[in-house]
């Protein structure tokens, strides 16, 4: 079936439930799978962005901020992972929430996803530029950024198993830059000041300390899973991925695990081999400023220069898991007819969505053109929290809504795990600002509109959520 297209029947046909076509490739192994999942969420990205805002505003109560992230994250992936096990689809978090949740949470899951489509590459993008910027003060960050990104989208098109090798090739360089900053610091580590990761205190610009507000902490908590979020794209490769069903909750705990271990040693080693905490917690890029501190100019270029690579990798792997998830939509007809058509096509060699993916690389590459970093991600952070919500209500209804599926991975400690997530998501959710809130109900209000003006008509016809092809994986989980 390479090649084929979604066509939608005619106005008000009866579509009977049944499985798609296997179109995607299904070449990858479960290594291949985590191995982008990885990419996606970028640890060394991650500590140099992510983690450079938590040590200027939550001092060494980063470290506090970022294990609490992780261990909600864990009980988050945990139901992530009994539930891509379920439902292994390209559309991932959709996909899930609509077979748990109904159509319509289905279709509101869909929408925050297509409202990350173009900011986050823009964003990674306009980063890179700014890296690139700061080594080669001559060329303009807006400039190399669309060069970086019009090359990823080149390279996204391809197909999955060649992507794979490719990110497997930058990801070794990405732990690489961690595991070199976290020797540098742990080399030069005052473990006298190991008291202050867990009775946290930050420095103003004038060098007092002062002790972490509860506020602030949870402030960070929010920064951490936002450091380790992505590993749910290994559900989303999951129709490329070869082997029992299982092996998609092991790629996306894989993935979490193999992060958190790294943005915790890369934290940890700052706060303790920084030669002035004070001096870290006021720099700009405080990570930069322990690199340099401790590795002199030449490593900060180098450094640098590997994190653009860094970057050039996640937006890589945002693109591949954001056009299946586009294709996946395009197939589930959530559109009119020739979208869906267009959409839900593969390359006839590759089995490589190309036109889903040149359609969400052209967009961010408009948004990369008329904005700034700070634009770009305004909202990103609610939006993501939103969905992580959408994911711990659907871990919780499954098991009461379906007791009898045979379920391929079970997550511990059942209901346990999703009440934790959902505590903190309700956490985060009320350090949002008011603007941010009222951005993401407006589109939630834009979904909703669309599902009642066009979905809802045409109930029959559209939006019809068809099963991936198991058959073999159900055999291999024999």
């Amino acid at each position: 079936m390479a090649g084929a297209s979604v066509s939608d029947p005619a106005p008000g046909t009866e579509v009977p439930a049944s499985r798609h076509p296997q179109q995607l490739a299904r070449t990858l192994r479960v290594a291949g799978n985590m191995t982008i999942t990885l990419s996606v969420i970028g640890p060394a990205a991650s500590v140099f962005a992510i983690g450079s805002v938590a040590l200027r505003e939550q001092g060494s109560g980063a470290f506090l901020a970022f294990l609490i992230a992780a261990v909600i994250s864990g009980c988050l992936a945990a139901g992530w992972a009994e539930l891509g096990a379920l439902y292994p689809t390209a559309g991932g978090l959709y996909g899930i929430v609509a077979r748990v949740l109904g159509r319509r949470a289905g279709f509101l899951a869909l929408v925050l996803q297509l409202a990350l489509f173009v900011i986050v590459p823009s964003a990674f993008a306009l980063a890179a530029g700014q890296y690139l910027a700061a080594v080669w003060p001559a060329i303009s960050p807006r400039t190399a950024a669309l060069v970086v990104l019009a090359a990823a989208t080149a390279l996204a098109t391809a197909g999955i198993r060649f992507n794979a090798a490719v990110t497997a090739a930058f990801l070794a360089l990405e732990l690489v830059i961690i595991l070199i900053v976290s020797a540098l610091g742990f080399a030069h580590a005052d473990w006298s000041l190991a008291t202050t990761l867990l009775d946290p205190r930050v420095y103003a610009a004038d060098g007092v300390a002062a002790p972490v507000t509860l506020g602030t902490l949870l402030a960070g908590v929010t920064l951490g899973m936002g450091a380790y979020a992505g590993y749910g794209g290994a559900v989303i490769f999951s129709e490329e991925t070869r082997g029992p069903r299982r092996g998609i909750a092991r790629a996306l705990l894989g993935a979490l695990g193999v992060a958190v271990l790294a943005e915790l040693l890369a934290i940890t080693a700052a706060l303790l081999g920084a030669p002035s905490q004070a001096q870290l917690m006021t720099a700009t890029v405080p990570m930069s400023y322990l690199v340099r501190s401790l590795g002199g100019d030449r490593l900060v270029t180098v450094a640098t220069l590997a994190l653009v690579a860094t970057f050039f990798n996640l937006l890589l792997a945002v693109l591949l898991e954001y056009a299946r998830v586009l294709y996946s939509a395009g197939r589930d007809r959530a559109w009119p007819a020739p979208l869906n058509r267009t959409l839900g096509r593969v390359h006839p060699k590759t089995s490589a969505p190309v036109v889903a993916t040149l359609t969400i690389g052209a967009a961010a590459l408009t948004l990369t053109a008329v904005s700034d970093y700070a634009a770009a991600v305004t909202f990103a952070s609610l939006t993501v929290v939103v969905t992580f919500a959408l994911i711990a209500l659907s871990a919780l209804a499954s098991r009461v809504r379906q007791p009898d599926l045979a379920r391929p991975y079970r997550m511990p400690l059942w209901p346990l795990p999703p009440l934790v997530a959902l505590a903190g998501v309700a956490v985060t959710v009320l350090l949002q600002t008011g603007r941010d809130l009222a951005i993401v109900a407006a589109i939630l209000a834009a979904g909703l509109l669309y599902d009642a003006a066009y979905l809802g008509p045409r109930r029959t016809t559209h939006w019809i959520l068809l099963d991936p092809l198991i058959a073999q994986l159900d055999a291999d989980d024999g």
